[in-house]
Formats: C-alpha cells, sequence, structure tokens
C-alpha cells in the first residue's frame, strides 16, 4: 500500500513505465486485495467462538468509524460522498457478519464468491453489449463493477469476492490448525503449487490480451493473477509465523490493534510532506528509499497512536473520553469539509487528525 502510493506521488513520469518502478508498483497494487482477503480470514478464525451479547455493538463501532474514515478523504477532495478503502472494508465487515450469523456459512460464502465473479465477469460483459450500464446508474455500475462509478474506488464485483474468499480461508484454518501445525512445511508447498494455476492462467490471459487494470473496474488479468498472490501470501504467513529464531522480523512486520487502521492516514501524510519537500518526478533509486522511510516512520508513528489507545483505554471517565474524542472528529470534519470545499492542500491536516481521532474511538465505549 504504502509502496504504491508513494511510486505514483513520487516518481517521475517517464520512470512509472520503467521495468523495476512498474514491477513494484504493479506487486504493489495487490494490497488492496490482501487486506479485504484479511478482513475475511478474521472472521473465519471466529467463526467457531461464541458471539458474545455486545458483539453488534462492535460490528456497529467499527463501520461507523471506517465509514466516517473514508469519508473524510471525500470531504477533503470537496465531494461529499464515495467509497474508498476504508468504507469498503467497513461494508465487508458488516456482510461477513452476516455471513457468520447465518445457518450455512461456508455454502453461503462459497456461493457469494461464484456470483461475485459472475455478475462481474459474465453478466457484467452482457448488460454492456445491451447496453444497460449506460441507462442503469450508478447503483448498477457498482453492483456489476463493469463501467466505473463516480467516486468509487472499489465496486462491489469482483472486490467482495476477496472478503468471501478470505472467510472459506480462515474457517479452513480453524479446522485443519493441527495439520498445519504438525506438516507446515508441506502445507507452505502446497499453497506455493496451488498459487501456480493463478500464475500460468495469468501469463496466458495476459498473451491473450486481456486487461490487468485494477483502478475503479477490475480486468480479469488482475482478477486471476491476485489469487497467486493470496496463495503465496498465506504461504510466506506460515512459514514466517511461530518460528522463534524469526520472532523479531515477525514483531517488525506486525502492526496490532489501532496501529493497522492508523498506518493508512499516518502514511498518506507522510508522503504528502514528503512531495511538498521536493520529492516529485524522483527516479527508482530515491523512490525506493522514500518508501522504505515513509514504511519505517509509519510503523514507528502507528505503534504509538496503539499505545496512546491503551492509555484512553484504562481512563475511568469513559463517557468524558467519549464525548471529547466526538466533539475533536465534529470539529476536524468542519474544518476539512470547509477547507476541502475551497480545494486547498490543507485539508489533509484536519483530515487526518480526524481519522487519528476516530481510530481512538475505537476503544472507547458508547456512552450508553
Amino acid at each position: 500500500m504504502i509502496d504504491n502510493q508513494a511510486g505514483y506521488q513520487t516518481l517521475a513520469p517517464t520512470q512509472v513505465n520503467g521495468v523495476l518502478a512498474s514491477s513494484l508498483l504493479f506487486i504493489s497494487s495487490f494490497a488492496p486485495v490482501l487486506f479485504f482477503f484479511v478482513t475475511g480470514v478474521g472472521y473465519g478464525l471466529q467463526s467457531l467462538h461464541r458471539k458474545k451479547a455486545s458483539h453488534w455493538y462492535v460490528i456497529l463501532n467499527k463501520l461507523i468509524v471506517l465509514v466516517f474514515a473514508d469519508l473524510l478523504i471525500h470531504w477533503s477532495n470537496g465531494k461529499w460522498i464515495g467509497l474508498e478503502f476504508l468504507g469498503f472494508i467497513g461494508l465487508s465487515s458488516l456482510v461477513l457478519e452476516f455471513v457468520r450469523k447465518s445457518k450455512f456459512p461456508i455454502i453461503v460464502s462459497l456461493v457469494g464468491f461464484v456470483a461475485i465473479s459472475l455478475i462481474r465477469y459474465l453478466l457484467g460483459p452482457y448488460l454492456h453489449n445491451l447496453g444497460y450500464d449506460q441507462q442503469g446508474g450508478w447503483l448498477l455500475n457498482w453492483i456489476v463493477g463493469f463501467k466505473d462509478t463516480p467516486d468509487v474506488s472499489y465496486p462491489l464485483s469482483p472486490w467482495l469476492a476477496y472478503p468471501f474468499v478470505g472467510y472459506l480461508a480462515g474457517v479452513a484454518a480453524v479446522h485443519y490448525q493441527r495439520f498445519i501445525e504438525n506438516h507446515r512445511t508441506k502445507a507452505v508447498l502446497g499453497l506455493l503449487i496451488l498459487g501456480i494455476l493463478p500464475a500460468f492462467s495469468g501469463l496466458f490471459l495476459a498473451k491473450r490480451g486481456a486487461s490487468f487494470f485494477r483502478w475503479g473496474t477490475v480486468g480479469i488479468g488482475f482478477y486471476v493473477v491476485s489469487f497467486a498472490i493470496i496463495l503465496a501470501g498465506l504461504a510466506i504467513s506460515l512459514a514466517l509465523c511461530k518460528n522463534s529464531k524469526l520472532a523479531n522480523l515477525q514483531e517488525a512486520l506486525s502492526l496490532k490493534g489501532i496501529a493497522s487502521l492508523a498506518v493508512v492516514p499516518i502514511h498518506y501524510i507522510l508522503i504528502y510532506w514528503v512531495v511538498i519537500s521536493g520529492g516529485k518526478e524522483v527516479d527508482p533509486f530515491k523512490y525506493i528509499l522514500i518508501t522504505v522511510a515513509v514504511l519505517v516512520l509509519s510503523f514507528l508513528l502507528s505503534r504509538q497512536v496503539e499505545s496512546f489507545s491503551q492509555k484512553v483505554r484504562r481512563f475511568k471517565q469513559q463517557k468524558v473520553v467519549w464525548l471529547l474524542l466526538v466533539g475533536l472528529f465534529i470539529l476536524a470534519a468542519v474544518i476539512t469539509l470547509i477547507s476541502g470545499k475551497e480545494a486547498t492542500a490543507l485539508a489533509i491536516y484536519p483530515r487526518t487528525f480526524g481519522q487519528i481521532v476516530l481510530c481512538l474511538l475505537f476503544v472507547v465505549r458508547w456512552p450508553l
């Protein structure tokens, strides 16, 4: 995610299509795939856990926080509404909660994955050929995902397929936990071998001139190869986890709790500072240095937000804390809306502050 954003913001236009830069940008463009997939994995891992009476409070709180964090991005650009990365995670979480509560969650997830795939790559082209996507409006375009929807980076199809697949993977990890722990090497090799199929299918599609476009609509080539990336990611995770010799590496690569959300607004403002400081149209070497620097700083600052959130959680007067944070968010939102309407780049400051405040609201209970 950080590499992709840094690349498009700092690389010189003539360098974007270079072998090194284009390869890094292509690989890093799969970041949302892994994020949405991992969202599903989390729900799958919890599939056998008893649900607490307050679990809907947790889901609703997460949805509200993520939606408003997403809206702040649009407000800072002078727009009222849209759907970006954070909002789609919130939507996915809500869908997966209903999946988990269903009588047959595995079947629902499998059918959902197949249906979403068919809607995008079979129904979508069919409706386009008939001209229905010209008349159906934004809702149809968002559901089908064949045509760009204004201010929407992640249409329902095919992006919702990844949380569905992630849920299936999470359930499988729970059911086969003992086998995976006892035969970790075989599991890693099995995942890598399985990933060969979508990888070679992607090469075949590339030779046939298939689209690997990702922004807004998702080309069939990108969609197929994304499953090779998922399988490789699972294999790497299994190889790294629970290895005492790699404990330091595991700690360095992990973002726990609120840090995993805080890293989003933090890396955006860090890249913005790089750009306004003259880090524009750089060569690939400087781009890599910038990416590494932003990555390290983003992780460090995100962990500071997580550490501060734990102090907020332990504060006795939670009602006072909640009211204070809500007040700060409203203030940040108003300033973001005003500065965003004026099309000023300064809107990124209240936007970032508001998103950090929302991160803290994750750990504070509503005063009910």
